[in-house]
This record gives C-alpha cells, sequence and structure tokens, in this order.
C-alpha cells in the first residue's frame, strides 16, 4: 500500500491433501516421507478420526479456490499405497474430501540480490519510510509471528522498556483458563454426552464447552442422554450451531460447515447432507426470513461443491452416469431421503453433487418453480420426468445434466419404450 511498483514480498506453493478412513493409519501415529518419486515431502497422519494425506511445494499462482486438481489426488493416492501392505489398495471412491491451499513463501524485498526464500516468516523494515512489515509464516505460528514483529518495532520506535517483555507465549487462548485433561471426563459426567461428543467440545472450546453443553436438550435416548447430533457418525452438536451464531460471531452456513466445525474438509458428501439442517438452525438462531435461509443454503452448497470427493470433480457427473440407467433412476438420486418426492433441498444438493450447483438462490428456485408449478413444496416421479421433456435446453439444471450426463432422452425414450440412458 506505501509502494504500488513495490518489490513482491511473498510466493505462493501449493499444497493439495486428500481426507481417507481412519482405518488406514493407526491413532497417535504419523508418517513423513523426504523421498517422494518427485521429491516432495508427504505427510501421512491420523486426523480427527480419519486419515489426511497432503504435500506441499508446488510452485504457482494462488486461487481462491480449494478445488484440488485432479492428477495431485491421484499421485498422493499412488503415494500413498507404498506405505500399506500389499494386500491393500488406497480407492479413488476412499477420498472424503479434498481440498488445495497455499502457503506463502516469504521473501524479503529489502534483501541483497540472490537471498534465499523463506519458509518462515520475515520481518523488514522499508528504509525509506520505516514501515516495518511481516510476510510469510504459517497459522500454527501466529502468535510466535505477532511477538516477534512486535520485538522489533517497539526497540525501533523507543518504546520497548515502555511496554515491557511480549506476554502472549504465557496468555491462555479463549477457553484456556482452568483446562485441565479431565474436562471431557466432567463434561459426561455432568450433562450426559457422548465420550466423543466430550472430547470434541473439550479439544475445540476448552473451558467453554460447559456453555455449549448448557444448551443441549434430551435426546430421548438411553445414552446418550442430552446432545443431539448434527450429522450421524460426527461428534458435532446441533446445539453448536446456535452457540456458534450467538458466541463465536458465526454468520453463514459456509463458514460453520468449513471454520467452525470441520465437516467439510473431513467428508464434502456429509457437510452437503447436514448442510439444509445447519441452515434452518441457524434461520431460527438468527431470525433470518426464509427466503435469507435459502440463500445461505445455496451459496454454502456452492462453496461445498469446489471441495473434492469420492468423484473427481470434472468427471463427476459421467461417471456417476454409469450407474443411471432411466429417469427412474435419475429420480432416485435426486430423491436423497427416498419418501417418493424430490423437495427444494434435495435438488440444490444433488445438483451441487453431480456437478451442476446453482449459482444463485435465484437461480434454483426458477427451476423449482418448473419443476413443482402447482406449487405444492415437493415433486413426484412423474412430474420430475414432466419437467426433463417439458424444457429441455430451456431450464439451467436441465441443461447442465444433459451436458455433463450426455443424457439423450431421444435415444432414452418415455416409460415402457425405455431402453436405458445412452451416454458419450
Amino acid at each position: 500500500l506505501e509502494d504500488a511498483d513495490a518489490k513482491p514480498a511473498v510466493a505462493a506453493a501449493a499444497g493439495t491433501h486428500i481426507v481417507l478412513p481412519g482405518y488406514y493409519s493407526p491413532e497417535g501415529i504419523g508418517l513423513l516421507d523426504i523421498n517422494t518419486s518427485d521429491g516432495r515431502f508427504l505427510f501421512f497422519l491420523p486426523w480427527q478420526g480419519f486419515t489426511v494425506v497432503g504435500t506441499t511445494d508446488r510452485k504457482e499462482p494462488p486461487e481462491s479456490t480449494p478445488e484440488a486438481p485432479e492428477q495431485e489426488i491421484q499421485w498422493l493416492l499412488h503415494e500413498a499405497e507404498k506405505y500399506l501392505a500389499k494386500d491393500l489398495k488406497v480407492r479413488r471412491s476412499d477420498v472424503l474430501s479434498a481440498w488445495q491451499g497455499y502457503r506463502p513463501l516469504a521473501s524479503d524485498p529489502n534483501a541483497p540480490p540472490g537471498a534465499p526464500v523463506s519458509r518462515d516468516h520475515i520481518i523488514s523494515t522499508n528504509p525509506d519510510t520505516g514501515i516495518t512489515f511481516i510476510t510469510g509464516g504459517k497459522w500454527t505460528t501466529y502468535r510466535e509471528m505477532a511477538e516477534d514483529v512486535l520485538n522489533k518495532v517497539l526497540p525501533a520506535n523507543g518504546l520497548a522498556e515502555k511496554a515491557g517483555p511480549c506476554l502472549t507465549e504465557h496468555r491462555p487462548l479463549r477457553g484456556g483458563v482452568g483446562y485441565t485433561r479431565n474436562v471431557p471426563v466432567q463434561l459426561v459426567q455432568e450433562f450426559g454426552v457422548s465420550e466423543d461428543t466430550a472430547k470434541h467440545l473439550a479439544r475445540t472450546y476448552g473451558m467453554n464447552a460447559f456453555d455449549v453443553c448448557k444448551l443441549t436438550r434430551p435426546t430421548s435416548k438411553k445414552w446418550p442422554r442430552f446432545g443431539s447430533v448434527l450429522i450421524e457418525g460426527f461428534p458435532y452438536l446441533d446445539c453448536e450451531v446456535e452457540y456458534a451464531c450467538k458466541k463465536e460471531m458465526n454468520c453463514s452456513v459456509t463458514d460453520f460447515l468449513t471454520l467452525r466445525t470441520r465437516l467439510a474438509y473431513l467428508n464434502k458428501d456429509a457437510a452437503i447432507e447436514a448442510a439444509p439442517k445447519v441452515a434452518d438452525l441457524m434461520a431460527k438462531a438468527m431470525g433470518w426470513s426464509k427466503r435469507e435461509r435459502n440463500r445461505q443454503l445455496g451459496s454454502a452448497l456452492e462453496a461445498l461443491a469446489e471441495f473434492g470427493g469420492p468423484v473427481p470433480l470434472k468427471d463427476s457427473a459421467t461417471i456417476s452416469a454409469h450407474t443411471i440407467s432411466d429417469l427412474h433412476a435419475l429420480f432416485e438420486t435426486f430423491d436423497a431421503n427416498q419418501n417418493g418426492y424430490i423437495e427444494f433441498d434435495e435438488m440444490q444438493i444433488m445438483a451441487a453433487q453431480l456437478g451442476a450447483p446453482f449459482k444463485s438462490e435465484a437461480s434454483a428456485l426458477k427451476t423449482w418453480q418448473k419443476m413443482d408449478p402447482q406449487k405444492k413444496g415437493r415433486v413426484k416421479e412423474d412430474e420430475f420426468v414432466e419437467w426433463w421433456y417439458n424444457n429441455k435446453e430451456q431450464d439451467v439444471l436441465r441443461k447442465k445434466l444433459s451436458e455433463q450426463l450426455c443424457f439423450s432422452t431421444e435415444k432414452l425414450g418415455k416409460g415402457a419404450k425405455s431402453r436405458g440412458a445412452m451416454f458419450g
């Protein structure tokens, strides 16, 4: 900002990560390979009940999307097989989530020519303006970064003696005061939540986990007695949505599914399934209108569609096509809860999973109004088939599915004359 013509102070190194089922790694034991097939480092670690495999050091311009290149996912799967028994094969369908991030590699624009790029953070002062800046580093060292930059700025401005030594190393994080390793046990005993949930809450909120548990409601089960989970198979509770909104300034469904919990990073499909419920809970906690609730859900589904999953993003619809033999099967694909109807949320979720997410709530509503012209709130199979044949290229979802599935209705036929789908 001080100099529009300043030399770049940071370069990007891309890193791709995939999450596999937890049975691929023993608890508490990780592996680092410093001699992979192309020379990059690779880590293979247990993480929140799953296995995370990742690498870094691919130099390229940064992007804001978490979409992971398919060739990187395939490379990680190939490398991961080297660490496993010969009778185990890591399948592409084992990838529960995949994403790409960028690490800032710092370079000091005021350093001598030929100085190396740093994997640590760099603090530098512009000799012309006296402005000190910091660049590089990583999330896990943010407190050290803050201390280092203050220790440079304060003496340079004659404030070191007045300020005294930096206290950040000894200052506990929010929820840290009074915390002990027995907090999970106390949560189970006092609130009747499951042990897995108690461990998750203690790890995530520290002593504030007690405040979260005070929001739990009876489960009507013998055990756990309190704390309904957001989605089966994960320790996250419904009441965490309310807590995040009222105590942690969470304002979006996307935020909750990606940052407040790690659901999107652990299991993309689980996050997509949980999204409508999170939208409903947030709407209640935040006082949203139905329109805002739908907008938030659509935005979250669009964000989740950028994560990798069991099916390659670019080929997801093509691969799914091999399992869709006719419009009946396509209808059943959309009918996620198998109640014989397609509902608005199901349409949005399956559109995203088939690689054709809606760009906006308005676009989703436009398709839904064509699918449900009588405004009943749900669509039967014959109505779905009628929508398919009557809209063709006029509807955005219909058009995308036709293009990506190479779905030919002329070759498909209708009703009893159906011979199955034709795919290119």
